[in-house]
């Protein structure tokens, strides 16, 4: 009798025993972290009726495919913090050779008939790689004769070319490329000769004026421009489009005489705020298929 009692209650712990182990196995698995009135799960706001049993959530997806974990019992939604999307980088929508475009600056020609006394006319071509990064080189031809109301002397900087190399930044590169906004970045350089005539000295204790010519300067200019602006399409290939520019002088030669008063390409010395108009024609690298052409219309 005795060893039948025996067996029997080893049969008992061994039943019990393996009973245990799967809770044992399944604690190590899911360990109790910052557990509040004895419930598996994280107090987010250390309240214990906030506290989540996350033994009760299950994986669902929302509409937009995204994961979320829903607890059974009170419906309450909890992000899922280990699949949620990685933020990409926008993907450019234009190829890398875009376009490329001419451009005729008439902003000068313009001033010039409001009483601008310098600058003559400016072209520049530019590369459009991806509608978002535009290398611009720019070249013109300045001029100056320039006599002030009291007739006291008369500056001259003959037909002198100047160059500039930057690039511009389109902020909606991914929007419809017949629009622009833009900023922009140049270098320039110029190496021209002024002349200062018909200086005029007078006295009013002796009554007598005296009159000469300063001796013809050479200067080599160096300067620096941001820009900021817009374009838009107005016909076909052909976009209008106007900036603001802000100069700065970054190295000048030395001149015996004084300063130049006007620099082919910069301007004149007074100010460091300056403008342009341009119209620019644009050829692209390959023409829009019929849809893509369609869709760009209706993109603001």
């Amino acid at each position: 009798m005795k060893g039948i009692f025996k067996i029997f209650a080893v049969a008992l712990l061994a039943i019990l025993a393996c009973s245990t182990l799967p809770g044992v196995a399944q604690r190590r698995v899911n360990p109790v972290t910052n557990a509040s009135q004895g419930l598996q799960g994280k107090n987010e706001n250390k309240n214990p009726a906030d506290t989540i049993d996350y033994s009760k959530l299950v994986e669902m997806h929302d509409e937009k495919g995204n994961v979320i974990l829903v607890d059974t019992v009170s419906g309450v939604e909890v992000p899922d913090t280990t699949s949620a999307p990685i933020a990409k980088i926008p993907k450019m929508k234009q190829p890398l050779f875009y376009a490329t475009a001419v451009s005729v600056d008439i902003w000068d020609p313009v001033m010039r008939l409001f009483g601008q006394h310098y600058g003559l006319i400016e072209f520049s071509g530019e590369l459009n790689l991806h509608n978002r990064y535009i290398p611009v080189v720019e070249v013109g031809l300045g001029q100056s004769d320039y006599t002030p109301d009291d007739n006291n002397y008369t500056y001259r900087v003959p037909v002198t070319p100047y160059f500039r190399i930057g690039c511009n930044y389109n902020f909606i590169y991914n929007s419809n490329p017949d629009y622009m906004a833009f900023a922009g970045l140049r270098f320039g350089w110029t190496r021209f000769s002024y002349e200062v005539n018909d200086v005029t000295l007078s006295s009013d204790y002796w009554g007598e004026s005296t009159t000469f010519n300063l001796p013809r300067q050479t200067c080599s200019f160096t300067y620096l421009q941001v820009l900021f602006g817009i374009r838009v399409k107005v016909f076909k290939n052909v976009s209008m489009g106007w900036c603001v520019r802000y100069k700065a002088k970054l190295r000048e030669s030395d001149n015996t005489y004084g300063a130049p008063w006007y620099i082919p390409g910069y301007g004149s010395r007074n100010g460091a705020i300056t403008g342009s108009f341009a119209v620019t024609y644009t050829i692209p690298f390959r023409k829009k298929s019929a849809p893509e052409a369609e869709i760009n219309q209706q993109v603001d």
